[in-house]
């Protein structure tokens, strides 16, 4: 068996080898669905689903539907069965000696075994290498040790960009001048919808191409391994494995250990790594945020941006670990803008007047109170038209804080 000869089939099980076989108690990561399998062993997404029909057939996979930490729907995850983890740890061993072509940092190649390649970077593991022996023909130095002339990674396009975005000049000037430092804490707080996470979205597409960008969703339902498991992975894009290795050594997730390994990860690595709505998580998680609040000072060349409804929740979790830390509180917006807003969205000068009064410059409920949905629930009959202005705005908050 030589790597140039691997069947898709065959990749797709070396590639599953890093991956949890218990999605459901430990918790699944990108790189289990389809689009992660199709990135992992070089083939188009719509090539993956013939190929996992085979190996489930076979026995050698199986699947389940399970919350993958960074986004919002379940999604189908693959992992390996008893017989696939034997067949995955065959072709790995067949593979180990085989010699594939290394290029130093200075541009210098060699034909070096996977074995003693992994043994010399513990960058990644032998999977990986073989995997990107296979799509590139040459495992590169530079790309296992995260150095800057590698491609950044970026999660941006899984955020959507925002329909409507004005003003928040000032806030975009602190954050990008946080961003451009490339270091320290940033914590964004404010009401729901009030848009927080559009500021960073919109942010951070001035960083593409520039950082490598981590954005992860939070969700009550989170637990450490899942967020632990997917952050890994993100890092290890980069050719560090210092949280993949932590989490490997045990079952149950330690906490700090693995706070610490993570904070090894991001130290130089120009990164940014935003978590979202961190409001949600519970209450290891809450300790995980505070333990990498703990590392921020020596995590030299990134950043941690946390999103929250609660800045006092945030802050007190974190009490007296934050270290280079700068808070951004999100208002409503101003009248300008409010306006600019509601013009872009129909409303009448006399109406948007006020509609700004009654929402503070409130982004997402000035959206609302012009929807379709608001107007289906409103019985209009018997109001003066300043009455319908007022339900439409209350039915806007109501579907916001619902």
């Amino acid at each position: 068996m030589r790597i140039e000869d691997l069947s898709v089939n065959e990749r797709i099980m070396i590639h599953l080898k890093d991956f949890s076989t218990d999605p459901v108690a430990d918790g699944a990561s990108l790189g289990q669905t389809q689009e992660g399998i199709g990135e992992g062993v070089g083939i188009r997404i719509n090539h993956v689903p013939r190929a996992t029909n085979s190996l489930l057939k076979d026995g050698y996979i199986d699947e389940a539907l399970v919350h993958i930490g960074g986004l919002k729907r379940k999604r189908k995850a693959f992992f390996l069965t008893s017989k696939g983890l034997e067949a995955s740890d065959s072709l790995i061993s067949s593979l180990r000696l085989q010699k594939v072509p290394f290029r130093d940092s200075g541009g210098g190649e060699e034909l070096v075994t996977i074995q003693d390649i992994a043994f010399k970077t513990r960058a990644m593991s032998a999977p990986t290498l073989i995997l990107t022996a296979f799509k590139d023909g040459v495992i590169l130095e530079d790309s296992l040790s995260g150095a800057k002339g590698c491609a950044f990674v970026s999660m941006l396009d899984l955020v959507s960009l925002p329909d409507h975005f004005v003003d928040r000049e000032r806030e975009r000037d602190i954050l990008e001048s946080v961003l451009e430092a490339g270091v320290g804490i940033v914590i964004v707080s404010g009401i729901k919808g009030i848009g927080k996470t559009s500021l960073v979205r919109i942010t951070m597409e001035r960083f593409k191409g520039r950082k490598n960008i981590f954005w992860y969703a939070a969700h009550d339902w989170d637990t450490a391994r899942s967020f632990m498991e997917q952050v890994s992975d993100m890092y290890v894009r980069l050719g560090r494995n210092e949280l993949k290795k932590a989490l490997r050594q045990t079952k149950d997730v330690d906490v700090s250990q693995a706070a610490a390994a993570l904070a090894r990860d991001m130290k130089d690595s120009d990164s940014v790594l935003v978590v979202d709505n961190v409001f949600d998580l519970g209450k290891e998680m809450m300790q995980i945020i505070h333990l990498l609040c703990e590392q921020a000072g020596s995590m030299h060349k990134s950043c941690l941006v946390l999103i929250t409804r609660d800045r006092e929740q945030l802050v007190c979790a974190t009490s007296g670990t934050m270290t280079k830390k700068t808070e951004i509180t999100i208002g409503g917006l101003d009248r300008n803008s409010a306006m600019e807003m509601m013009a872009t969205l129909g409303l009448e000068p006399e109406d948007s007047d006020r509609v700004f009064a009654m929402t503070q410059g409130h982004p997402l409920a000035i959206k609302l109170v012009n929807s379709e949905e608001i107007m289906k629930v409103i019985d209009t009959k018997g109001l003066t038209k300043e009455e319908v202005w007022v339900v439409r705005c209350m039915k806007a908050f109501n579907a916001i804080f619902d």
